[in-house]
């Protein structure tokens, strides 16, 4: 672990060292950004190795938004969304939108009726860089709205520090394989008998996108809101409709779809109309699945370790041998030991089995 002493992100560089996708990595850290930096919501770019932005995540956009972007890179206009784009993924140094108000006019359009109407006042954009190549990865947004401060200069200095962890976290061995569990956020569709969706909820919208695809550009544009994405949908409306005239129960009402976002499963309901007038409606909860190592990270910040002790012991817990927990953390296999055997003293435990058990326990009740 790199040296955090003059910073406490050290919840940000856990996260890094997990070896998560990107696109699972990324979303997991912007949500984590919240406890280190003040914001609305956050966004990232990703760039290719041209430079050109290629896939977006926003903490918050719906399908209108991700549209928004979809026209923004394929645009070959010289309009708002060409100039916009340009500046975004040219940019050299972290700067906020409100500098820059006024110097650009298409920007500045921009910002009145994409950002704006999205509740984003002032956004500090920051670059992030191979250090060694200095390749651009991506960009980084941190949204305020209008009652929030403007960002402060040791505020942009505190990102261009998480844009190096970030870096780290992106360019770290991914793990071969992500088990998930339920969790994450999770959202209401409702369909008719031939799939059209007739309401969702926000968050419902956000994920199906998700699931739609892997990349949002121009190919997908037709798709964001197609819950056909979910292989066997027909075949289980339909069988939702057999057994309900049957009054029979379907055995398991849940398909699964998976992209470089993740997992994501939907489960199936049926929503009767108490008068009897209409055909039933077909309820459908969409859920995002959490890695289950990073239910492990949420969780471990509840036992009371030291930061190095929640490292050691998350990499622990995730199943790292304890050569592998010295590699990644530049630290001797003798110290790894001491920090585990600090840690099964301290919680008065016996072994990574038991670490398992007690970050999993639900002392809720």
């Amino acid at each position: 672990m790199r040296n955090l002493s003059s910073h406490s992100c050290y919840r940000l560089d856990q996260l890094a060292h997990l070896g998560l996708p990107s696109q699972i990595f990324i979303p997991a850290l912007l949500q984590e950004l919240h406890h280190e930096i003040s914001s609305f919501s956050n966004t990232f770019f990703w760039q290719d190795d041209k430079g050109k932005l290629c896939n977006i995540f926003d903490e918050i956009a719906q399908t209108k938004s991700i549209q928004n972007f979809i026209t923004s890179i394929s645009s070959i206009k010289e309009d708002k969304y060409l100039y916009t784009t340009k500046w975004v993924s040219s940019l050299a140094a972290p700067t906020t939108s409100l500098e820059n108000f006024g110097k650009c006019p298409f920007v500045a359009e921009f910002y009145k009726t994409i950002l704006l109407p999205m509740g984003y006042y002032n956004t500090c954009f920051i670059p992030i860089f191979n250090p060694k190549t200095n390749v651009r990865l991506g960009i980084l947004m941190v949204h305020r709205t209008k009652y929030d401060p403007d960002f402060s200069q040791e505020e942009i200095e505190r990102l261009q520090y998480i844009s190096s962890i970030i870096f780290f976290g992106m360019s770290q061995p991914k793990q071969e394989s992500i088990c998930t569990t339920d969790g994450w956020e999770q959202g209401l569709l409702i369909i008719d008998h031939d799939g059209k969706i007739q309401h969702a909820c926000a968050m419902g919208e956000k994920l199906l996108s998700l699931a739609s695809s892997s990349f949002f550009d121009s190919s997908v544009h037709h798709r964001l809101d197609d819950i056909h994405v979910f292989d066997g949908i027909d075949k289980l409306i339909k069988a939702l409709l057999e057994r309900h005239q049957h009054q029979q129960q379907i055995k398991d009402p849940t398909l699964t779809q998976s992209n470089a976002w993740g997992d994501f499963k939907l489960r199936a309901f049926l929503i009767k109309d108490k008068i009897g007038n209409r055909m039933p409606r077909i309820g459908l909860n969409i859920r995002w699945q959490e890695p289950f190592v990073l239910k492990l990270f949420h969780r471990i910040k509840t036992l009371g370790l030291t930061p190095r002790q929640e490292t050691v012991g998350l990499l622990y817990a995730a199943g790292d041998p304890h050569q592998n927990i010295s590699a990644k953390l530049n630290i001797s296999v003798f110290t790894v030991k001491e920090h585990v055997k600090n840690i099964t003293d301290k919680l008065n435990i016996r072994s990574r089995a038991d670490l398992i058990a007690l970050l999993l326990c639900d002392n809720s009740s």
